[in-house]
């Protein structure tokens, strides 16, 4: 039997709606996965469904190492995820015998602002010792391998993209009229929300835009941040609507705070006219946010962050400097160019049916197959 670890849901994180995905998606092509859950004192609590046959306490190392047993593993990989310094307690799993399929969500071409050179060679350190210890490696992004190998990785790297859900494209104008919103030129963002996704920045284009095109709205909608929800409350939220207020712009900013189920989200992501993810973080090797709004074909504004860098290419989007007056201008342009609109959104979806979670799942089984002989409908 096949053992996912890493997050899950009903943990509201990125990588535990991958593995959601991806577990999915592997037991429709005829592999059953179990997972285990890595969790915060927080979450261990939660509800989880029946296929989380472990949680281990992020904090207790024992039980890390109670886990091992030599079967099948696919372990999600980011810094800070696991215990001790940066996540380094996730070197035992790769102690266990058997298959080690290991899936990078964070490669740093260079340290972000505000690491210590002392951490990040730390952190390339732990990255080739989880290259000595895996059967294989798992970038998001197709530059990974190269980027390992400069490393002095070792490992067999694997381009596999961040899977996306095979859904039709909306019908954007429906959808709109179904939010009040018929009329409106919208701008969405989502996810979990905090200083990391940017948003600061599309407020301060918003008052030039609003000056041109009085029709434009932006939409943020997700949960807080839970490790920042827990340190500050909704104290970062507060401060995003005193900043709309302060620049004359709250009409237009709409916040949806909360957790959006699968329906919701498809439709607020179908409503937007375009999406933007202005993130300060260039380092970051994978967005899930973007591979969504590329499967439901959203024409996308975004800083030039590593992910987005490969994915926008081609007409598919617009990559932007942090500068409001850049963002101002893509968002006027392009709410003024439907047909132009149009070609991106086209494009979008068709470089999203090459990712959908069934073609990603067929990856997933052919490495498997390729590193220790795993294949569909053996348990």
């Amino acid at each position: 039997m096949l053992t996912l670890i890493g997050t899950y849901p009903p943990i509201r994180c990125g990588i535990a709606t991958f593995n959601r995905d991806l577990r999915r998606a592997l037991l429709e092509a005829g592999l059953p996965a179990q997972v285990a859950v890595v969790a915060e004192e927080a979450d261990r609590g939660l509800p989880f469904p029946q296929e989380v046959r472990w949680v281990v306490p992020k904090d207790r190392r024992r039980a890390y190492r109670a886990l091992l047993a030599p079967r099948p593993w696919i372990l999600q990989h980011e810094y800070g995820l696991y215990g001790g310094r940066w996540g380094e307690w996730f070197l035992d799993f790769l102690q266990v015998n058997g298959v080690k399929v290991v899936v990078l969500h964070t490669l740093f071409q260079v340290p972000p602002p505000g690491l210590t050179q002392e951490d990040a060679a730390f952190m390339q350190g732990l990255l080739r010792e989880i290259g000595a210890g895996a059967s294989a490696l798992v970038s998001l992004h197709p530059e990974g391998e190269a980027f390992l190998r400069g490393l002095g990785v070792r490992a067999p790297v694997v381009h596999i993209p961040h899977g996306v859900p095979d859904l039709p494209r909306p019908d954007k104008e429906a959808l709109k009229r179904a939010l009040g919103l018929e009329g409106a030129f919208l701008l969405l963002t989502h996810g979990l929300l905090g200083p990391g996704k940017g948003i600061e920045l599309v407020l301060k284009a918003l008052p030039r835009v609003l000056g041109q095109n009085p029709r434009v709205r932006y939409l943020v909608a997700g949960s807080l941040h839970p490790n920042l929800e827990r340190r500050e409350g909704r104290r970062y939220l507060e401060e995003l609507l005193a900043l709309a207020e302060r620049l004359g712009v709250a009409r237009a900013f709409l916040l949806k705070e909360g957790y959006l189920p699968e329906e919701e989200l498809y439709r607020l992501v179908g409503a937007a006219d375009l999406f933007l993810l202005p993130y300060p973080n260039l380092e970051q090797v994978s967005s899930g946010t973007l591979s969504y709004a590329l499967a439901l074909g959203k024409a996308v504004l975004a800083t030039p962050f590593w992910h987005a860098r490969h994915a926008l290419a081609g007409g598919r989007g617009i990559l932007l400097s942090p500068d409001p007056g850049a963002w101002a201008q893509a968002i006027l342009e392009l709410s003024e160019s439907p047909f132009r609109l149009k070609e991106m959104e086209a494009r979008a979806y068709a470089y999203a049916r090459e990712a959908t979670w069934p073609r990603v799942a067929r990856a997933y089984l052919r490495l498997l197959s390729e590193v220790g002989g795993v294949r569909s409908g053996v348990a």
